[in-house]
């Protein structure tokens, strides 16, 4: 029996989209077909190298008969794509941020909802095993009242990461630094955890990599909407890069998940299953970031992902991660630039997703 395929198009040929391609490939109900970019060349050799067909305009792939393309552009050039893309009637997968600020993902997902079409924001962690049994953790009340939300990330990218592309480190296409653009899964998972945040108070700086025009180094602290505390510490400064770290600690529970791995899982009421939990976790399932190199992304959560949109539109299944929970991110880091570039306190306010 042959299965049905979803016929999937890529836009844009950054780093990215070669993982994309590669999680594409490995989902037997997906089929690469297309790829467009402005840059005629690098698309003529990222055709070549994935077998698919190369568009000369985006209006050509739009008008192909793909079901579905992902987004793997330059942040502030998000929207440009999003939207055209959804008035063809394709499915939209977009990397992260889904835009730089929250009005313009705001007109994405109106565009979105408006042609009926799935929209999912990559965030690829959220399908390690893992982050799962947290989230059902924190559902099943086991932390008890929720007291601390702390996440750091301590990376380090060269001064040449920066350099390779004229985007990056930009206020107007990176949409930010090391939060924005790095920190940014960090920040979903908290989010995704401990739930929204209400006000923040962020302060930022340059470390390292005093030719970008945005920050490198930036801590802040945060009041969520459940009444506790928390801190995000983000850096591209830090040699030689250490693995994400995210703390969810309550009056009755805490955990703490590297990467994807958990290296603390304790409770105050035991139950059978967390030993096994403890041995199996700590494990983790290679579902990394690529703390010192960002060529040592994993490709397998963008697979999950990948799979998730496929069977979402085969099956009429709900998505995993609607677009709207892309905006959640990109409303508390604005907010904490906010903060960071006028000294105050920010109210993001309870209806800020």
């Amino acid at each position: 029996m042959t299965l049905r395929q979803v016929k999937f198009g890529i836009i844009g040929t950054g780093a990215i989209a070669a993982v994309h391609a590669r999680a594409i490939q490995q989902n037997p109900q997906a089929q690469l077909c297309w790829v467009y970019d402005e840059n005629r060349e690098r698309a003529e050799q990222f055709g070549a190298s994935h077998h698919c067909r190369v568009a000369t305009t985006l209006e050509e792939l739009l008008v192909s008969d793909v079901e579905a393309v992902t987004i793997a552009t330059p942040s502030g050039r998000h929207a440009e794509i999003v939207i055209p893309a959804a008035r063809a009637g394709k499915h939209i997968l977009c990397e992260k941020p889904l835009e730089v600020t929250v009005e313009k993902v705001d007109a994405m997902l109106r565009e979105c909802d408006c042609a009926g079409v799935l929209f999912s924001a990559v965030f690829q962690s959220r399908f390690s095993r893992n982050v799962r049994r947290i989230r059902q953790a924190v559902a099943a009340g086991r932390f008890g009242r929720p007291v601390f939300g702390a996440a750091a990330m301590f990376w380090y990218r060269s001064p040449e990461y920066y350099a390779g592309a004229t985007w990056r480190g930009t206020w107007e296409l990176d949409g930010g630094g090391a939060l924005m653009n790095q920190g940014i899964h960090t920040v979903d998972l908290l989010l995704h955890f401990n739930g929204n945040v209400v006000e923040t108070t962020a302060r930022a700086t340059r470390r390292l990599h005093e030719n970008i025009a945005v920050e490198d180094t930036i801590a802040a602290l945060l009041r969520f909407e459940n009444g506790s505390l928390g801190t995000l510490m983000i850096s591209t400064a830090c040699a030689p890069g250490f693995p994400r770290r995210i703390e969810l600690v309550g009056t009755a529970g805490s955990v703490i998940l590297e990467e994807d791995r958990l290296v603390r899982w304790s409770f105050a009421r035991e139950t059978p299953e967390d030993e096994e939990i403890r041995r199996d976790g700590i494990r983790g399932e290679g579902i990394i970031g690529g703390a010192a190199d960002p060529g040592a992304l994993s490709c397998e959560g963008h697979s999950r992902q990948i799979r998730d949109l496929t069977d979402a539109i085969l099956n009429r299944s709900p998505l995993a991660i609607p677009g709207r929970e892309g905006r959640r991110a990109v409303a508390l880091i604005t907010g904490c630039y906010t903060s960071a570039a006028t000294g105050k306190t920010v109210f993001l306010g309870r209806d800020f997703t």
